[in-house]
């Protein structure tokens, strides 16, 4: 409804009928804006919409008109909150159709109950235009959650990772813990920040990884309007991607130097041993077998294993392809330091088409954006 305000609004002028009955029926529903929670987030980046970090799919193709004025007044972020008054709205309403004058500056509005503000990616850079930044809440766990927050989900993967003979037998109690783990975190705190966790040492990158992917892969699905149903699915897959490797012996998996042919090749069929092992369980969602066997696959169907007929990845397979990318490219490895945010946005913008799906990769850019994930 609000866009719906702001649409006509550009339309008529401010006494218009139309415009005045608009404003009738916004004041109507304005109570149920905030039945579920007490702040409501817009965040406005290229042609896209985030509404509580979720993306408003029922926008016409292209720049809309709401979105192109807030672009021109170098407006990315939009808050209303609790308490909220017609008057303010009417108020918001007559600034934004108002001529823009830079030197006033985008920020000139003022109002008990919206604020207005620009996001950025990195959060140790301080916002010069307006204080907003600093109540929004956005932050991945380093500031708010660490290792320790899970540590009995991340020991419980680690024993499946380390020692499969022992943990199969108690897998699926050790899964749907570390699931219900990481799901309450997520969803209890969908709307502030998603709760990476972080590298400790080295040792600890197989298990830590596959849990921030499960995470992440599970953020990105409940942004694209998945059923909770599918989302337990695709983030069991990601959280389960490389089980096989289990089933890799101790010499292949941990040698320094470059893999001989023999060795590539026992390497290569960890996607189909973790599939094979994840299909004996029936508790595990296929979905999370599928996952596991196409994981080394690429969005163009290059990689392994290799297939006698070229298919599309199942979109769970190139979400976790996608969160993969990003949290390798933003952890320490012993090998390299954490990449810097715009140069990991830059690689994965360059292989999209390629590595990854190149509609998934822009909707993954601006959901981290509007997270303010880095």
């Amino acid at each position: 409804m609000l866009t719906k305000t702001l649409r006509d609004r550009t339309l008529y002028p401010k006494n218009h009928p139309q415009l005045i009955k608009t404003m009738e029926q916004l004041g109507e529903v304005l109570p149920a804006l905030f039945q579920e929670c007490d702040k409501r987030t817009f965040a406005f980046i290229e042609d896209q919409i985030y509404i509580d970090d979720c993306l408003m799919t029922t926008l016409d193709q292209g720049p809309s008109d709401i979105i192109r004025i807030f672009h021109d007044r170098l407006i990315e972020i939009l808050i209303l909150r609790e308490g909220l008054t017609l008057p303010e709205i009417s108020s918001l309403v007559d600034f934004l159709s108002s001529p823009f004058n830079p030197e006033e500056g985008t920020f000139s509005f003022q109002s008990l109950h919206i604020e207005l503000g620009k996001l950025g990616l990195d959060q140790s850079k301080e916002n010069t235009q307006t204080p907003l930044t600093k109540d929004l809440e956005f932050a991945i766990s380093k500031s708010v959650l660490n290792t320790s927050k899970f540590s009995e989900e991340s020991r419980a993967l680690r024993d499946i990772y380390m020692d499969w003979n022992t943990a199969q037998d108690v897998l699926m109690d050790n899964v749907n813990g570390i699931m219900q783990g990481l799901e309450r975190a997520l969803f209890n705190n969908f709307n502030s920040f998603i709760p990476f966790i972080e590298l400790k040492s080295y040792d600890e990158y197989t298990h830590v990884h596959a849990i921030n992917l499960s995470i992440l892969t599970m953020a990105q699905a409940q942004s694209l309007g998945f059923s909770k149903e599918a989302i337990h699915a695709f983030g069991m897959g990601a959280l389960l991607h490389d089980v096989g490797k289990t089933q890799v012996s101790v010499k292949v998996l941990h040698k320094d130097g470059k893999l001989t042919d023999e060795e590539f090749a026992e390497m290569q069929r960890h996607p189909l041993e973790g599939a094979m092992l994840l299909l004996q369980y029936p508790e595990v969602p296929k979905i999370a077998a599928i996952v596991a066997y196409e994981h080394h696959l690429k969005y163009n169907c290059k990689g392994y294993p290799t297939m006698k007929q070229e298919r599309p990845q199942h979109i769970a397979s190139r979400l976790t392809a996608i969160s993969d990318q990003f949290d390798a490219m933003r952890s320490n490895r012993p090998y390299r330091a954490a990449m810097e945010a715009e140069k990991i946005i830059g690689i994965m913008q360059e292989n999209k088409g390629t590595d990854l799906d190149p509609i998934l990769v822009d909707h993954f850019i601006g959901f981290i954006k509007s997270r303010r994930v880095m």
